[in-house]
This record gives C-alpha cells, structure tokens and sequence, in this order.
C-alpha cells in the first residue's frame, strides 16, 4: 500500500485542499482511499463533513471516533491504540478524522523519539502509533492509497507522520516565504529518515513489523499562480523562476530527497 504524506513547513498553499480533491479524484477513478488528517487544526475533517456532524465527532466527553481517539489509550498509559473510527465519504473513499487534542501529545512524540535509539519499547510504540494506526485502518478499508495531511511545522506530530509516510509530495507556492520554508525540508527530511534507520533495526522482536520510514520524494505541486494577459504577474514569475532554481540545491543538500517538477 502506498502512504503519501503532503507536507510544507509553510501555510497556506494548498495543502489540504490539494489532499480533498485528490483524494476524491482517485476514488471516482476507482481507487480505494483512505484520508487521515493529522494536522490538529482538523482542516481536512471540516472541509469533508458538515457542522452537525463534527459536533457529534467532537463532543463536550472522550472524542473516540476521532485520530486522537484511537491513540488516546497508548499515550494516557492505559493501554495500547486502538481501532480507528472511518469516516465514509463514499463507497471508495474514508476519512480518519483530525482532533485539536492531538497538540496534547507532542510532547510525548518528542520526548520518546530519541529513545528509539536505545532500543526502548514504549519509544517504538509511541513513534510509530499513528503507522499503526492507519497500518490497521487501511486494511479493514481495503485501501489502495492512503492520503495524510499533516500541519505546516517541524514538529514532533510531523514527524511521526512521515516516518508512516512511504511518499512525500510537497505543495507550495511562489513567494518569498514559501521558497525559504523549502530550503529546510530536504535536510530535514534527511535527518528524520537518518534517524529512523538507525533506530528502526534496534526494536524489539516482540514488537513486529516497523514502518519503512521510506519518505521518498514524489515531487512538488506548485500553488496556481495569479495571471494577467495568459501570464504569471511580475511578482509570481519571479519567485517561481527561483524555486526551480532552489529544488537542484534541495537535493544537493538532501541527495536523498530529490524531488521533481
């Protein structure tokens, strides 16, 4: 199964909606796809459904029927995750819902990774809990493709996303703030893979099968730009004449992480 992350460090250039429709377009091709939204703003989850029903997903009590829901036991120490609530959005296509309460375990994800690289259990439990968690969901969905959206940061949430990840696609847009949040994603995608491939042999039998950690580069999705006359505006072409420029020196820095046009 294929798990493509679509991940930006910068905002507001598509990313969520670039996950939506394709998402959607590869269900009425025929795929079946299975959306996880692991960014805690939950943007993925209130674009697909109404109002209504993210109250019911999101009541005042426990929120079991959401992503934080199905990890919640792990990382409350009572247990291990459990099963994920899918979202039908149709026949071929389901959502794992977002929750604000996820920004509640960052810190536990930060704290546990680097003990990966002693060999702790709770360290691989906790890092690759949302893995697992799709890893299941994926299967009872009988996915093709497994779509995560994950929140424009650096974090430890990320992380933990991408190391679930065997994809990367990476949205942005041509101005001045969306190129220089490029710049770190090759190296930092490097080091996360690094990092993992270390600690990935050092994990207990008794844990099973680990995630790949693969995070190949798929390429880059270039937000539409404005166009006056058929043309990009001065100021678009600009900045995308240096992000083609930029992407070589990604990879040399990042000769793992190629990515293309």
């Amino acid at each position: 199964m294929i798990s493509i992350a679509f991940f930006n460090n910068k905002g507001g250039v598509g990313k969520t909606s670039l996950v939506y429709h394709v998402a959607w377009m590869l269900a009425e091709l025929g795929y079946r796809v299975l959306a996880v939204d692991l960014d805690p703003q939950s943007n993925l989850s209130i674009m697909a459904l109404d109002e209504e029903r993210l109250e019911a997903l999101w009541p005042d009590v426990a929120h079991r029927e959401t992503l934080f829901g199905a990890v919640e036991p792990l990382f409350g120490g009572t247990g291990d995750i459990r099963p994920a609530h899918i979202e039908p959005l149709s026949d071929a296509l389901g959502l794992i819902v977002g929750d604000l309460a996820l920004s509640r375990i960052e810190d536990d994800l930060s704290t546990e990774w680097p003990r990966c690289l002693e060999g702790r259990e709770r360290a691989f439990r906790v890092t690759t809990s949302f893995w697992r968690v799709m890893k299941e969901a994926a299967w009872r969905h009988q996915a093709d493709v497994l779509l995560i959206d994950v929140g424009p940061n650096l974090g430890a949430i990320n992380r933990a996303a991408l190391v679930a990840a065997s994809h990367v696609v990476v949205p942005v847009a041509p101005d001045l703030f969306s190129l220089q949040g490029l710049k770190n994603l090759g190296p930092t995608l490097r080091l996360w893979r690094d990092t993992w491939l270390q600690a990935r042999p050092k994990a207990s039998a008794s844990l099973g099968e680990q995630p790949g950690g693969e995070m190949a580069a798929v390429g880059y999705v270039l937000m539409q730009h404005a166009e006056r006359l058929g043309r990009p505006t001065k100021a678009y072409a600009k900045w995308q004449a240096l992000g083609n420029r930029i992407m070589p020196e990604m990879a040399a820095c990042a000769p793992s992480f190629r990515p293309q046009q």
